[in-house]
């Protein structure tokens, strides 16, 4: 049961921790998508993420496999949020399946209705002074039962985070607590600002308000990007510092950097950064130098686009210096779309030599540009022709693509660029490569599209062609294809395929393969590894003429490579995942985790299809052992029932204890018969072969009437029998079996109740459901009380069907989309019954 406390996550105390550890998370040694990703794959999950919760925010720390749609920007509503139960509870919390938990707060949670989440397993997250401040969760997008081993790898993975510091309460200016007075700050000729984890102001010097304009109280509290339309070297202010916190860019870094001033006006300054460590967290300290004497953005611009003669041999020089020294590419033109900068970095990104000159690399590249989808971007379609027009474009995607090597992805950022006087004079771009990050978001993606399909009802030859698709869609390569082993021979068996154009290998991959062949898939077989061959041509699995012909094919075709992940169970081979490239790949890291993720997946799911059939096919031969049994037990029973009867009626004397005899063997067969009965029924209940006569069923007169049928028994009993129904509650159902289940749960209660205890039965109504719930004394029924052929489930009550009340009544519950539940608590057992309210639809 999930529990969301208001009070726990508005106090004021854990809230300042929050604040605290939100700081030093981003600062500890160890990676934090690292972590996340390490809780994923040790409980099997595609998901993990390493959160802090505030009042009304979830903040992530470290995510591994998330959508990018929920963790972009670092942060989500707390409607987003599971980690609230977890800060809540203060505890371990789980779902098995969020769409179908007691709980409505979990079943319509947007995680589950948006993103498809179906089950999450989350361990809190405390700091020093043992306060939760946020959680490690994994997820799942299929539902699954988390057992102790889950819950103790979570917790172990936990103690990784327990490095969080607790400290004094944070006091402005926040990042300087540790540092220097503010007066020996201001004594600093440079400008001297502090930013904690979300690029905020937190500190502030006199020299900074001389440069910029803004007081202390003015900047503190600020995002420095909106408040100074700062960037570096490409990188957003937020992500910077997230870089340096973590790690990922080394401290001390610096380098040249554009900011804009209170008034209006840009800034040219030299940075540097470092990150200092305090009580109150880590912060990223920001030494700036003014430059703008030396080189201004228009001046670097013109010097770069048009080379004006008569400028400053100093300028210029500083200008082409500053420009190749940038790890950014960047490309200027003049007025007329002419090129006159490419600088170093920009020739590297597409391998031109550094001896042309701007124009000719500029039209060199221009074949290599493509919009997203993949359609060539022409001259028209450049940013810079659009920065020539007067617009100002920021992050703009292109695609390069050339023959023989796969797709890069590259963000271009580009301006105006004109002289004092307001006159157009060029324009500039700035290229940043992000093929990795866009590679990894689109394997994640590709990950996640393959885990929904899976969930889907049918087969893996039903869902095969679909997976297949996706695999090659997202890889770029231009064959893949999906083999499954064949019972009896060890024998690979294609069962789907997809390729692009004028890629079909129909007469190169047979549709059955022996594993013992020789060839790279046989390699594969035989390791229970991906292997991956780079060179098609190479000789080491060229050992016979059908491969050379193989070989040969491949090359017509112009492929280059392969690799083969198995799919397994254990040493079990189950299958291969075959993907052909046409291009040199430069690191198959990414692609081999990618397939060897996939392919985990797909044995998880045949290892699932064969559970789910040997559990219909144990359903079905025990549904018929019960009917065979049931019937051929029928004609003996009352066989015995009625020759038992004739000699109870017989008039002639006989002695006492023969009569006695009869009288028990006549009570057991009848005791038998019902058991029988009860069997078949249940058999025909669970498998829908006995219809519902559904109405609109009075279910305050039908308890009424249940409970003045168990009345006298209760007195029989000396158990007290009370009871409160609300007026006109009213359901869908079936009057009949409706009336058996409550028969049956009163029998059950009166029956285990001792003489001199009281049965309390309430029935109610919300805008949902109708509840009925019956309390009594002693122990709740176990799990196995609840499983028709478990020897656990004799209820021992005396009833005419020992053993069967709950089974029926759970089973006639479920039957009306309702729930029959047990809780146990101080000696008594409650047990309630859920229904669907003819009102709520």
């Amino acid at each position: 049961m999930v529990v969301e406390k208001h009070t726990v996550l508005v106090d004021p105390a854990r809230l300042a921790a929050v604040e605290r550890v939100r700081r030093v998370l981003p600062a500890l040694p160890m990676p934090l998508e690292g972590i996340a990703r390490l809780a994923a794959r040790l409980l099997d999950a595609p998901m993990g993420l390493i959160t802090t919760l505030d009042a009304d925010t979830e903040y992530f720390a470290g995510s591994f496999g998330a959508p990018a749609s929920l963790v972009e920007g670092g942060r989500a509503s707390i409607a987003y949020s599971v980690c609230k139960y977890m800060v809540s509870a203060d505890a371990p919390v789980h779902s098995v399946d969020m769409l179908a938990d007691d709980d409505v707060r979990v079943r319509t949670h947007p995680l589950a209705t948006e993103y498809g989440v179906r089950a999450f397993l989350g361990v809190p997250l405390r700091d020093s002074e043992d306060r939760p401040v946020g959680s490690l969760g994994v997820m799942d997008l299929r539902p699954r039962a988390w057992s102790e081993g889950d819950f103790g790898a979570l917790v172990e993975v936990a103690g990784l985070l327990d490095q969080a510091p607790a400290t004094a309460p944070i006091s402005a200016p926040g990042g300087l607590a540790d540092l220097d007075t503010a007066a020996a700050l201001d004594a600093i000729a440079e400008a001297f600002l502090t930013l904690d984890a979300d690029a905020t102001v937190t500190g502030w010097n006199a020299a900074a308000t001389e440069l910029l304009g803004y007081s202390a109280d003015e900047a503190c509290g600020q995002p420095v990007a909106e408040l100074l339309d700062a960037e570096y070297a490409g990188l957003p202010a937020r992500e910077l510092v997230t870089q340096l916190l973590s790690g990922e860019l080394p401290a001390p870094l610096a380098g040249p950097v554009l900011l804009r001033a209170r008034d209006g006006r840009r800034v040219h300054a030299h940075a540097r950064l470092t990150v200092i460590h305090s009580r109150a967290g880590a912060s990223v300290c920001v030494f700036l130098t003014d430059v703008t004497a030396q080189v201004s953005a228009a001046e670097a611009a013109t010097v770069a686009a048009v080379a004006a003669e008569g400028e400053a041999d100093n300028h210029r020089s500083f200008a082409e210096a500053l420009l190749e020294s940038l790890t950014e590419g960047v490309v200027a033109v003049d007025a007329e779309g002419r090129p006159a900068v490419y600088n170093r970095a920009l020739r590297i990104l597409h391998g031109l030599p550094m001896d042309i000159s701007a124009e000719e690399a500029h039209r060199a590249t221009l074949p290599r540009l493509h919009r997203p989808d993949g359609t060539p971007l022409g001259t028209a379609g450049l940013a810079l022709t659009r920065a020539l027009e007067g617009d100002t474009l920021r992050d703009v995607e292109t695609l390069f693509r050339e023959p023989g090597r796969p797709d890069r992805y590259a963000l271009a950022s580009c301006q105006p660029i004109r002289d004092r006087h307001g006159q157009l004079i060029g324009a500039v771009t700035t290229v940043q490569e992000v093929t990795e990050r866009r590679r990894a978001e689109q394997f994640r993606e590709c990950a996640l599209a393959v885990a929904k399909l899976l969930l889907q009802p049918g087969s893996l030859a039903e869902r095969g062609p679909e997976l297949v698709r996706t695999v090659g869609h997202t890889l770029h390569w231009p064959y893949v294809s999906l083999q499954l082993l064949e019972p009896g021979p060890d024998t690979l068996r294609e069962v789907a395929h997809w390729h692009a154009d004028g890629y079909a290998l129909h007469d190169l991959i047979p549709e059955r393969f022996p594993v013992a062949a020789s060839g790279v898939l046989a390699t594969a077989c035989a390791t229970r590894a991906p292997t991956w061959v780079a060179d098609l041509g190479d000789p080491w699995w060229i050992t016979d003429s059908a491969s050379r012909q193989r070989a040969q094919r491949y090359a017509e075709l112009g492929l280059r490579g392969v690799l083969c992940a198995p799919i397994v169970d254990g040493p079990e081979l189950l299958g291969l995942l075959v993907c052909f490239t046409d291009f040199e790949v430069d690191d198959p890291f990414l692609p081999i985790g990618l397939l060897t993720d996939i392919a985990g997946q797909v044995g998880q799911f045949l290892i699932r299809r064969r559970a789910d059939d040997l559990a219909a096919q144990l359903s079905r031969s025990r549904a018929d052992f019960t009917a065979l049994v049931g019937h051929d037990m029928r004609t003996p029973l009352t066989t015995i029932a009625a020759y038992t009867q004739l000699l109870l009626d017989d008039p002639t004397p006989r002695p006492g204890t023969d009569r006695q005899l009869l009288e028990g063997i006549d009570r057991n067969a009848a005791t038998l018969r019902a058991l029988v009965d009860g069997l078949l029924d249940l058999c025909a209940l669970e498998s829908g072969q006995h219809a519902l006569d559904t109405r609109t069923v009075d279910l305050t007169a039908l308890v009424g009437d249940a409970c003045a049928a168990a009345a006298t028994a209760a007195d029989d009993a000396g158990v007290g029998l009370h009871r409160q129904v609300d007026d006109d509650v009213c359901v869908l159902g079936d009057p009949d079996r409706l009336h058996e289940l409550v028969d049956k749960l009163l029998t059950d209660a009166v029956g285990a109740a001792p003489p001199g205890e009281d049965v309390h039965l309430r029935l109610a109504q919300d805008a949902h459901a109708a509840q009925l719930t019956i309390t009594r004394p002693g122990q709740p029924p176990t799990d196995a009380e609840f499983q028709p052929f478990s020897q656990a489930n004799r209820s021992g009550t005396g009833d005419t069907s020992p053993g069967m009340n709950l089974v029926l009544a759970r089973v006639i519950a479920e039957r009306h989309g309702g729930t029959l539940g047990v809780d146990g608590t101080d000696g008594s057992t409650t047990l309630t019954v859920r229904l669907p309210s003819s009102r709520s639809g």
